[in-house]
């Protein structure tokens, strides 16, 4: 059930899911001046949050900032966790796929890999069973695989761990897995900079020591351009959504404790 929740309820705990709302009890209130009042908030959530200034300081605050190459990581496993690394609403032939917004993380882990920092990448994050879930989104942990596994990486250097469906058990699993396959207690921890906060807590509440090596970043270089205060942007407002579902989720986490 906690499942099910966490996948389907956050939008309403986001702006999206705030503006989203306004708008519909505008559309219903007969009112004239609550239309209005509704009317103007949603504007102001739409502003507020499309703020790139007010935004970049958000996601600075809450991101892990970019970490150096770990040089003492015990039997250096990089923990991967799936999530939008892989674009599947789009139909591609010759069985290949296209990479999602999340794709950096792969992009990390690969990194380590490469530069000698790990000598195993251990992708964390098994199938979904929502009913409205495309059921190819449960072979992410597989597509990165082959992603992986073209860019050099040799397969015994690969291990997949499938039963995960959230951040939790990606934490619950992988830590057996580092413990009866590694013998270790230690890992990389590579996701995205606004997941990191609560993966890593999650991880360390599974007593998992993590050197965190983030992407994926929402965060940037300081502007502050007059346009940036004035004008909203609808890619801020976008990334809104991913930093406040964040939030929110490690506020959930700690509820259920988790973290």
């Amino acid at each position: 059930m906690f499942y099910f929740f966490s996948k389907t309820l956050y939008y309403l705990l986001t702006p999206a899911g705030w503006l989203v709302g306004l708008l519909v009890l505008a559309l219903l209130t007969k009112k004239p001046a609550r239309r209005r009042w509704l009317t103007g908030a949603g504007l102001a959530v739409f502003w507020l949050f499309g703020n790139s200034v007010f935004m970049n300081e958000l996601a600075l605050l809450w991101e892990y900032p970019p970490a150096p190459v770990p040089t003492d990581a015990p039997n250096r496993v990089a923990v991967l966790l799936t999530g939008g690394m892989v674009n599947t609403m789009k139909e591609v032939p010759d069985n290949r796929f296209l990479l999602g917004r999340e794709a950096d993380r792969a992009g990390q882990a690969l990194y380590l890999y490469k530069v000698g920092a790990v000598r195993t990448i251990l992708i964390s994050g098994g199938s979904g069973d929502l009913p409205f879930q495309k059921k190819d989104v449960n072979d992410e942990g597989q597509m990165i695989r082959r992603l992986l596994l073209l860019s050099g990486v040799r397969p015994e250097d690969i291990v997949l761990e499938g039963k995960s469906r959230n951040t939790h058990e990606n934490a619950l699993f992988s830590a057996r897995v580092l413990r009866e396959r590694f013998h270790t207690d230690q890992c990389v921890l590579v996701t995205s900079a606004t997941h990191m906060r609560r993966a890593a807590a999650c991880f360390r509440n599974e007593s998992v020591r993590v050197s965190p090596f983030p992407g994926v970043f929402v965060s940037s270089r300081r502007s502050f351009e007059p346009g940036d205060f004035i004008l909203p942007h609808e890619q801020t407002f976008s990334d809104a959504y991913y930093l406040s579902r964040e939030v929110f989720g490690y506020l959930v986490y700690w509820v259920m404790g988790y973290v």
